[in-house]
């Protein structure tokens, strides 16, 4: 009886603590402003909704 007691609250926390983190760490909302594909490389902007927050990649495709 005892263990049976332990092993619940046990697994109790360990649901408490994967779900807070996946709470708190949550995926960052972007939409996407500017996506310039060529055969010399590639322009991504994207801004963040929550934050405003502008993000700019560029990826060179050199050979």
């Amino acid at each position: 009886m005892q263990v049976t007691r332990i092993a619940a609250r046990f697994v109790f926390t360990m649901a408490a603590c994967a779900g807070m983190a996946i709470t708190l760490t949550g995926c960052e909302r972007k939409e996407k402003i500017l996506d310039i594909k060529t055969p010399a490389g590639d322009i991504e902007v994207e801004r963040s909704t929550d934050t405003g927050k502008v993000d700019i990649d560029i990826d060179t495709n050199r050979k």
